[in-house]
């Protein structure tokens, strides 16, 4: 369970940014409000608007992204907040929303998609991902002595996939409709709303119709080419972990790179899946990028690209995942998957991860330390982990109503 949920219970006045589309910070106020906690929250949006159905402490931020910064530090004075919760750190109102805060020594937590799935959410203070200070806290010595008993006591979150695409769509549908009183909003990923909308409709086209394609050509990969392949595991294209967190910035670039090292350095007789991002498949579909340079590097036939399959499937039959930072990383080592990683991830560790160059990988991936994965697993959900679901239950809310923390007695 997240340290850091009982330092957010010790506020007072939380003030609630963004969070994920859907209505989960509108439910997260209202524990909070059972803990004594009186709650804020700034929309940037009319989809923000929509989903937080309280009308009380509710602000709209209208302005231009030039004058947040002291628009926001005059509202957190004036309002006396002693925390801000967001989700996601790197979006343009958090990142200025972070600063403010650490100079008016104002809390900074924020949530995040889950870096152990399924069933567990992100929540940390001051960063999270490659800004996480988790590694600050982790001890990587020796932990031969400490066992390596995984974390079991979690329950099932029912996350519905429905309800995020539900919430996706309309999201985008009010932020279009109200885009008039919003005319200064400077959405994070910088496409226009109506573009926002038709990635995810054509998102839910392509779902379809790779749930009618692609399971027989899956099944028939694995029957020819079991423990024969390895992985590239594509992210989001304008995800933070690759515009910030990452040196290439671009996952275009990321793919020929690893098609080139590939086409030079691995066995002729093995193969390379590129798993496609289901949250990126409306934006981008890169079989022809893959096709052209899978002809120059001439290792047509041994290149190959899914999307929807069962990610725990293809791991288990695959020799080895290469990422630049994806945590579909930990979700290998978890399945004694080796791990070759090539940008910034808190997990890129020696004894967990393929510390040689990607060149090496394909040759020698090594084998995962079980034992020590075991610990830094158990390390990382203690540090940063809910057992929750932004779309489904949250279990972590009831254990702290069980456990009916003194914390939050106010001092």
């Amino acid at each position: 369970m997240s340290k850091h949920v009982d330092k957010l219970l010790l506020s007072n006045k939380v003030l609630l940014l963004q969070g994920p589309m859907g209505d989960f910070f509108y439910r997260l106020s209202k524990w909070l409000n059972s803990k004594n906690i009186e709650c804020y929250k700034i929309n940037f949006n009319g989809g923000d608007r929509f989903f937080y159905k309280s009308e009380t402490n509710v602000y709209d931020y209208k302005g231009r992204l030039d004058d947040y910064s002291v628009w926001i530090e005059a509202f957190l004075i004036e309002h006396d907040i002693d925390s801000i919760v967001c989700f996601g750190d790197c979006r343009k109102y958090h990142k200025f929303a972070k600063i403010i805060a650490k100079k008016n020594n104002i809390n900074f937590f924020v949530f995040e998609e889950g870096y152990i799935r399924p069933n567990y959410i992100t929540f940390e203070q001051d960063g999270v991902n490659f800004f996480s200070n988790f590694l600050n806290y982790y001890n990587k010595s020796d932990i031969s002595e400490k066992g390596n008993d995984l974390v079991t006591d979690i329950n099932d979150v029912k996350n519905s996939y429905l309800k995020m695409v539900n919430s996706a769509i309309t999201y985008y549908i009010f932020w279009v409709f109200f885009s008039f009183q919003y005319s200064g909003y400077q959405h994070h990923r910088n496409i226009r709303p109506i573009k926002e909308l038709g990635y995810w409709i054509l998102s839910g086209f392509r779902s379809i119709q790779n749930k009618l394609f692609e399971k027989n050509k899956f099944n028939r990969f694995l029957q020819q080419y079991s423990k024969k392949y390895f992985i590239f595991a594509l992210q989001v294209h304008n995800d933070s972990q690759i515009t910030i967190h990452s040196d290439l910035k671009s996952v275009e670039k990321y793919i020929v790179l690893v098609l080139e090292s590939f086409s030079f350095h691995s066995d002729p007789s093995m193969h390379l899946v590129l798993k496609h991002h289901p949250m990126d498949r409306g934006y981008r579909n890169y079989s022809k990028l893959i096709n052209k340079y899978a002809k120059q590097f001439k290792i047509e036939g041994r290149v190959h690209y899914f999307c929807d399959v069962h990610f725990p499937t293809l791991l288990k039959h695959s020799l080895g995942l290469v990422t630049v930072n994806s945590t579909t990383g930990i979700q290998a080592l978890y399945h004694n998957v080796p791990v070759k990683v090539l940008g910034h991830a808190l997990y890129n560790l020696p004894k967990l991860t393929n510390q040689y160059a990607l060149s090496e990988f394909w040759k020698n991936p090594d084998e995962v330390d079980t034992n020590y994965f075991s610990y830094f697993r158990k390390e990382l959900i203690s540090y940063s982990q809910l057992n929750g679901s932004f779309y489904g239950i949250s279990p972590w809310q009831e254990v702290y109503i069980k456990k009916n923390l003194k914390v939050i007695e106010k001092s």
